[in-house]
């Protein structure tokens, strides 16, 4: 979503980073250029005016003309004004109650199912006894798809009992309670504009179910649609928060950076794609960073321990310390660099790769998944004594795997290289051998030549 204003963003302040002297004239040229980049991103005037002003104003003061490194400073200065306008701090869900509620409403089509078995999946992940249940009285179909959802993400669907929406909140609720239930995620139904029916149906159900939370979901595909969208909901059931959806399209990402400032109403997660693992919690410091080029560092920690299991890399650390390392190890890592996104994603939260998003494009992870293919493709003494893979045994691999000759042997010279560097790695030159081990990787076809 924030691509192109982190590209042009990033961009500019990557020309302050090292700037020993910067004048007022210096400092509004760039100021100027920020509130382009901003207004492109389709961010709401009123929003662009309060992020260059207050940018502006702290810039000039005393800390960054005492700096011995004024860029650096006016950069800090951009990213906590860029944090305050997205919301300030993270702000965790209140899920001290139990059952504590939380209500999913926005208009139709904004996604709202889908992110009902998202967030349950998430909740599940960190422990918590999550139960579904939808209060469409309308459409039946909404009611079928999230019991189809709750089966994907294993957790319970209730089915709450009455003639109206309310009525159904509050049997699904009963039904939670006893159940010992954490967290009853309920979705609401939707309108494809809000009228008067849909508001006093929305606020029934809220005070019926004593909802905790209350999340809007939006489309982030709606622009400044989003805005006024947000300030009738809030004006009707006073929301905790709003969720993002469809941020993965290719769109200029001006609801988020508006809709907190302009409503009140914080981003709490974002939706990243179609897969039910796709959605995340927005952090307004750590998206500040990104859209400044500055990384996510924290947040690849997060994304690597989601999705690294800690017994199979202890596992794996004591095979490297072993100078063991072998090529059912070499495609499980492949696998698991996918599973976090792939490259692309990675080097997107890394300080300090600026790439274009040119360049970023042509990050291909395809050849991670065909050298997984080779691996695959492999008999168990193959993968573990690389040496006996003659001839003969080669063709079959590659028929195997939908690849070629020339393309294993490739792989094999690399893989044989990186093991080389593994076994090295068992004494004290550990971090120069890694970064000799990035560099291989980086060659191995997914990279884009810079």
């Amino acid at each position: 979503m924030f691509d192109r204003l982190s590209e042009k963003i990033g961009g500019i302040a990557n020309k302050l980073r090292g700037v020993a002297r910067i004048s007022e004239a210096d400092l509004d040229a760039t100021l100027r250029e920020m509130r382009m980049a901003l207004l492109e991103a389709d961010v709401a005037l009123p929003v662009v005016r309060h992020l260059m002003e207050e940018a502006r104003e702290r810039a000039l003061g005393a800390d960054v003309a005492k700096s011995l490194n004024p860029g650096q400073v006016i950069v800090k200065i951009l990213n906590d004004v860029l944090a305050d306008v997205l919301g300030g701090q993270r702000r965790d869900l209140d899920l001290s109650k139990i059952p504590s509620v939380i209500l999913l409403c926005g208009l139709q089509g904004a996604g709202k199912t889908t992110t009902a078995g998202k967030l349950a999946r998430l909740l599940t992940s960190q422990g918590k006894k999550v139960a579904l249940t939808s209060v469409d009285a309308t459409r039946p179909a909404a009611r079928e798809q999230l019991q189809i959802l709750a089966g994907q993400v294993d957790v319970p669907y209730l089915v709450g009992e009455g003639d109206s929406a309310a009525k159904m909140a509050k049997s699904a609720l009963q039904l939670a309670r006893t159940g010992g239930h954490h967290v009853l995620i309920l979705d609401t139904a939707g309108r494809q504009v809000v009228d008067d029916d849909l508001m006093a149906e929305i606020k029934s159900v809220a005070d019926a179910a004593q909802a905790t939370e209350r999340l809007l979901v939006l489309d982030s595909m709606t622009g400044q649609t989003a805005l006024q969208i947000a300030e009738q909901f809030h004006a009707t059931v006073t929301l905790s928060g709003c969720v993002l959806t469809k941020t993965d399209a290719d769109v200029r990402g001006g609801a988020a950076l508006s809709v907190a400032h302009s409503t009140g109403v914080p981003v709490r997660y974002v939706g990243t794609g179609e897969k039910i693992d796709a959605f995340e919690m927005f952090d307004p410091q750590r998206m500040a960073g990104r859209i400044l080029g500055q990384g996510d560092v924290v947040g690849l920690v997060e994304k690597i321990q989601a999705n690294v299991d800690q017994a199979s890399a202890e596992k794996l650390a004591k095979k490297v310390k072993k100078g063991a390392f072998d090529l059912m190890d070499f495609a499980d890592q492949l696998g698991q660099m996918q599973n976090m996104g792939g490259m692309t994603s990675m080097l997107k939260m890394l300080p300090g790769v600026n790439l274009p998003k040119e360049a970023l494009s042509q990050v291909d992870d395809k050849p991670m998944k065909r050298m997984q293919a080779m691996v695959y493709s492999m008999t168990g003494k193959e993968r573990q004594y690389p040496r006996l893979i003659n001839g003969s045994r080669k063709k079959r691999i590659a028929a195997g795997s939908g690849t070629s000759v020339p393309e294993l042997n490739k792989m094999l010279k690399q893989f044989s290289q990186m093991q080389k560097m593994m076994k090295k790695m068992k004494g004290g030159k550990g971090k120069r051998m890694m970064s000799q081990m990035m560099g291989q990787f980086g060659g191995m076809g997914g990279m884009p030549k810079m």
